[in-house]
Protein backbone atom coordinates (compact mmCIF):
# COMPACT_ATOMS: atom_id res chain seq x y z
CA UNK A 1 0.00 0.00 0.00
CA UNK A 2 1.29 3.46 -0.90
CA UNK A 3 0.67 6.27 1.56
CA UNK A 4 0.08 9.65 -0.03
CA UNK A 5 0.35 13.06 1.56
CA UNK A 6 -1.86 16.07 0.97
CA UNK A 7 -1.10 19.77 1.19
CA UNK A 8 -2.47 19.75 4.72
CA UNK A 9 -0.08 16.99 5.78
CA UNK A 10 1.81 17.31 9.03
CA UNK A 11 5.15 15.81 10.00
CA UNK A 12 6.09 15.21 13.64
CA UNK A 13 9.69 14.55 14.71
CA UNK A 14 11.10 13.15 17.94
CA UNK A 15 14.15 11.25 19.14
CA UNK A 16 15.44 8.97 21.85
CA UNK A 17 18.92 8.12 23.09
CA UNK A 18 20.46 11.50 22.37
CA UNK A 19 22.61 11.36 25.49
CA UNK A 20 23.08 7.61 25.49
CA UNK A 21 26.25 5.74 24.70
CA UNK A 22 24.65 3.01 22.58
CA UNK A 23 21.94 4.12 20.16
CA UNK A 24 20.22 7.21 18.82
CA UNK A 25 16.76 6.97 17.23
CA UNK A 26 15.25 9.83 15.22
CA UNK A 27 11.67 9.26 14.13
CA UNK A 28 9.19 11.13 11.96
CA UNK A 29 5.45 10.54 11.80
CA UNK A 30 3.84 11.62 8.53
CA UNK A 31 0.16 12.47 9.00
CA UNK A 32 -1.98 13.24 5.92
CA UNK A 33 -5.28 13.27 7.89
CA UNK A 34 -4.65 15.13 11.13
CA UNK A 35 -8.36 15.91 11.36
CA UNK A 36 -9.06 12.18 11.69
CA UNK A 37 -6.02 10.86 13.57
CA UNK A 38 -5.98 13.52 16.31
CA UNK A 39 -9.61 12.97 17.44
CA UNK A 40 -9.10 9.21 17.41
CA UNK A 41 -6.11 9.54 19.74
CA UNK A 42 -8.08 11.89 22.01
CA UNK A 43 -10.99 9.43 22.16
CA UNK A 44 -8.69 6.72 23.51
CA UNK A 45 -7.60 9.04 26.31
CA UNK A 46 -11.18 10.05 27.01
CA UNK A 47 -12.31 6.43 27.23
CA UNK A 48 -9.41 5.54 29.54
CA UNK A 49 -9.84 8.69 31.67
CA UNK A 50 -6.24 9.53 30.85
CA UNK A 51 -6.51 13.03 32.26
CA UNK A 52 -3.88 15.57 33.21
CA UNK A 53 -2.98 15.88 36.89
CA UNK A 54 0.02 18.16 36.44
CA UNK A 55 -0.87 21.64 37.75
CA UNK A 56 1.84 23.20 35.58
CA UNK A 57 0.12 22.10 32.39
CA UNK A 58 -3.20 23.55 31.28
CA UNK A 59 -4.32 20.48 29.39
CA UNK A 60 -7.25 18.09 29.62
CA UNK A 61 -5.23 14.98 28.90
CA UNK A 62 -2.08 13.61 30.47
CA UNK A 63 0.89 13.55 28.13
CA UNK A 64 1.76 10.23 26.52
CA UNK A 65 5.45 10.19 27.41
CA UNK A 66 6.97 6.76 26.89
CA UNK A 67 9.91 7.42 29.22
CA UNK A 68 7.46 7.85 32.11
CA UNK A 69 5.28 4.78 31.58
CA UNK A 70 4.51 3.20 34.96
CA UNK A 71 1.05 1.62 34.93
CA UNK A 72 -1.27 -0.80 33.17
CA UNK A 73 -3.24 2.20 31.92
CA UNK A 74 -0.12 3.46 30.14
CA UNK A 75 0.29 0.08 28.47
CA UNK A 76 -3.37 -0.06 27.46
CA UNK A 77 -3.11 3.42 25.98
CA UNK A 78 -0.03 2.36 24.00
CA UNK A 79 -1.86 -0.69 22.63
CA UNK A 80 -4.92 1.28 21.57
CA UNK A 81 -2.81 4.06 20.08
CA UNK A 82 -0.86 1.46 18.13
CA UNK A 83 -4.15 0.17 16.69
CA UNK A 84 -5.24 3.70 15.82
CA UNK A 85 -1.92 4.37 14.09
CA UNK A 86 -2.06 1.16 12.07
CA UNK A 87 -5.60 1.80 10.83
CA UNK A 88 -4.89 5.44 9.96
CA UNK A 89 -3.36 6.87 6.77
CA UNK A 90 -0.28 8.04 8.68
CA UNK A 91 3.09 6.35 8.36
CA UNK A 92 6.35 6.34 10.30
CA UNK A 93 10.01 6.60 9.30
CA UNK A 94 13.06 6.36 11.52
CA UNK A 95 16.82 6.44 11.30
CA UNK A 96 18.79 4.49 13.90
CA UNK A 97 22.41 5.33 14.67
CA UNK A 98 24.78 3.00 16.46
CA UNK A 99 26.98 5.41 18.41
CA UNK A 100 29.89 2.98 17.98
CA UNK A 101 29.84 3.84 14.27
CA UNK A 102 29.83 7.59 14.79
CA UNK A 103 33.11 9.26 13.89
CA UNK A 104 33.49 13.00 14.11
CA UNK A 105 35.85 13.04 11.13
CA UNK A 106 32.87 12.55 8.84
CA UNK A 107 31.31 15.81 10.05
CA UNK A 108 34.17 18.28 10.34
CA UNK A 109 37.86 18.99 10.52
CA UNK A 110 40.25 17.94 13.32
CA UNK A 111 40.32 21.55 14.53
CA UNK A 112 36.57 21.85 15.09
CA UNK A 113 34.82 20.96 18.34
CA UNK A 114 33.01 17.65 18.79
CA UNK A 115 29.87 19.59 19.75
CA UNK A 116 29.88 21.31 16.36
CA UNK A 117 30.41 18.01 14.57
CA UNK A 118 27.49 16.44 16.45
CA UNK A 119 25.23 19.34 15.48
CA UNK A 120 26.11 18.69 11.86
CA UNK A 121 25.54 14.97 12.32
CA UNK A 122 22.11 15.47 13.90
CA UNK A 123 21.10 17.83 11.13
CA UNK A 124 22.40 15.49 8.44
CA UNK A 125 20.65 12.43 9.84
CA UNK A 126 17.31 14.26 10.14
CA UNK A 127 17.78 15.69 6.66
CA UNK A 128 18.48 12.26 5.15
CA UNK A 129 15.40 10.81 6.81
CA UNK A 130 13.19 13.57 5.46
CA UNK A 131 14.82 13.59 2.02
CA UNK A 132 13.42 10.15 1.18
CA UNK A 133 9.86 11.48 1.56
CA UNK A 134 10.22 14.98 0.17
CA UNK A 135 8.77 14.27 -3.27
CA UNK A 136 5.47 13.30 -1.64
CA UNK A 137 5.19 16.65 0.15
CA UNK A 138 3.44 19.80 -0.92
CA UNK A 139 2.92 22.67 1.50
CA UNK A 140 3.31 20.44 4.56
CA UNK A 141 3.93 21.54 8.16
CA UNK A 142 6.84 20.19 10.23
CA UNK A 143 6.74 20.00 14.05
CA UNK A 144 9.68 19.21 16.33
CA UNK A 145 9.36 18.67 20.07
CA UNK A 146 11.07 21.73 21.50
CA UNK A 147 12.06 19.96 24.72
CA UNK A 148 14.03 17.24 22.96
CA UNK A 149 17.80 17.52 22.87
CA UNK A 150 17.85 17.44 19.09
CA UNK A 151 16.03 20.76 19.14
CA UNK A 152 18.94 22.40 20.94
CA UNK A 153 21.19 21.59 17.99
CA UNK A 154 19.38 24.10 15.75
CA UNK A 155 18.05 21.30 13.60
CA UNK A 156 14.76 23.07 12.93
CA UNK A 157 16.42 26.11 11.38
CA UNK A 158 18.86 23.96 9.45
CA UNK A 159 16.07 21.83 7.99
CA UNK A 160 14.08 24.90 7.05
CA UNK A 161 17.08 26.30 5.21
CA UNK A 162 17.79 22.98 3.51
CA UNK A 163 14.29 22.42 2.19
CA UNK A 164 13.34 25.99 1.29
CA UNK A 165 16.67 27.39 0.05
CA UNK A 166 16.51 28.72 -3.50
CA UNK A 167 12.84 27.80 -3.72
CA UNK A 168 10.72 30.17 -5.78
CA UNK A 169 6.98 29.60 -5.88
CA UNK A 170 3.83 29.52 -3.81
CA UNK A 171 3.84 25.88 -2.75
CA UNK A 172 7.10 24.56 -1.22
CA UNK A 173 7.53 21.01 -0.02
CA UNK A 174 7.25 22.19 3.57
CA UNK A 175 5.76 25.61 4.23
CA UNK A 176 6.03 25.72 8.03
CA UNK A 177 8.70 24.59 10.49
CA UNK A 178 7.70 24.89 14.13
CA UNK A 179 8.81 23.75 17.57
CA UNK A 180 5.99 22.34 19.69
CA UNK A 181 5.33 21.56 23.34
CA UNK A 182 4.36 17.91 23.27
CA UNK A 183 2.24 18.00 26.46
CA UNK A 184 -0.39 20.26 24.90
CA UNK A 185 -3.71 18.70 23.92
CA UNK A 186 -3.22 19.82 20.32
CA UNK A 187 -0.09 17.69 19.97
CA UNK A 188 -1.38 14.14 20.37
CA UNK A 189 0.27 13.12 17.09
CA UNK A 190 3.62 14.32 18.40
CA UNK A 191 3.06 12.16 21.46
CA UNK A 192 2.29 9.21 19.18
CA UNK A 193 5.64 9.79 17.50
CA UNK A 194 7.26 9.70 20.96
CA UNK A 195 5.61 6.34 21.61
CA UNK A 196 6.85 4.80 18.36
CA UNK A 197 10.38 6.13 18.82
CA UNK A 198 10.39 4.95 22.42
CA UNK A 199 9.41 1.41 21.42
CA UNK A 200 12.32 1.24 18.97
CA UNK A 201 14.76 2.40 21.61
CA UNK A 202 13.28 -0.03 24.13
CA UNK A 203 14.00 -2.83 21.69
CA UNK A 204 17.64 -1.76 21.39
CA UNK A 205 18.21 -0.91 25.06
CA UNK A 206 15.62 -2.91 27.04
CA UNK A 207 14.76 -1.76 30.54
CA UNK A 208 13.20 -3.70 33.40
CA UNK A 209 10.03 -1.62 33.09
CA UNK A 210 7.32 -4.15 32.25
CA UNK A 211 4.92 -1.49 30.98
CA UNK A 212 7.41 -0.31 28.38
CA UNK A 213 8.26 -3.87 27.39
CA UNK A 214 4.61 -4.83 26.94
CA UNK A 215 4.02 -1.72 24.82
CA UNK A 216 7.06 -2.51 22.67
CA UNK A 217 6.09 -6.15 22.18
CA UNK A 218 2.54 -5.23 21.24
CA UNK A 219 3.75 -2.80 18.57
CA UNK A 220 6.05 -5.26 16.83
CA UNK A 221 3.48 -8.05 16.92
CA UNK A 222 0.87 -5.70 15.46
CA UNK A 223 3.31 -4.71 12.68
CA UNK A 224 3.64 -8.27 11.38
CA UNK A 225 0.69 -7.99 8.95
CA UNK A 226 2.45 -4.90 7.57
CA UNK A 227 5.51 -6.88 6.55
CA UNK A 228 7.62 -6.42 9.69
CA UNK A 229 8.52 -10.03 10.48
CA UNK A 230 11.29 -9.30 13.00
CA UNK A 231 12.53 -6.44 15.13
CA UNK A 232 16.25 -7.21 15.32
CA UNK A 233 18.67 -4.65 13.80
CA UNK A 234 20.11 -7.42 11.59
CA UNK A 235 16.67 -7.90 10.04
CA UNK A 236 16.33 -4.23 9.08
CA UNK A 237 19.91 -4.08 7.81
CA UNK A 238 19.01 -6.80 5.33
CA UNK A 239 17.14 -4.27 3.18
CA UNK A 240 18.73 -1.64 0.98
CA UNK A 241 18.02 1.89 2.16
CA UNK A 242 16.72 2.88 -1.29
CA UNK A 243 14.02 0.20 -1.21
CA UNK A 244 13.43 -0.05 2.54
CA UNK A 245 10.29 2.09 2.49
CA UNK A 246 8.95 0.16 -0.48
CA UNK A 247 9.10 -3.02 1.57
CA UNK A 248 7.74 -1.28 4.68
CA UNK A 249 5.46 1.61 3.63
CA UNK A 250 3.77 1.84 7.03
CA UNK A 251 6.71 1.64 9.45
CA UNK A 252 10.42 1.42 8.75
CA UNK A 253 13.76 1.56 10.55
CA UNK A 254 16.86 2.64 8.64
CA UNK A 255 20.11 1.61 10.31
CA UNK A 256 22.66 4.20 9.26
CA UNK A 257 26.24 3.37 8.33
CA UNK A 258 28.95 5.89 7.43
CA UNK A 259 29.53 6.40 3.76
CA UNK A 260 32.94 5.28 2.63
Amino acid sequence: MEYKLKETARIYADESGTHGDLWLVIGMLFVPEHGMLHPALCKVKEDLAYFNKNPRHKARYAETHFAKFKSDVDTELAKQWTDVFLTSQSYFRSIVIDWNLYQGKFFGTPFESDALKKRRAYKKWAEMLLQHEIQKLSGASFYLDQLRAIGTYEVLGELQDRFTRNYFGSNPWIKKFQSAQSWKDANQCLQLCDLLVGCIYQKLVPSTNKYKLKSRDYLYKALMPYGVKESRPAYWRGFQKNTLNEHFPKFSEWYWTPEK
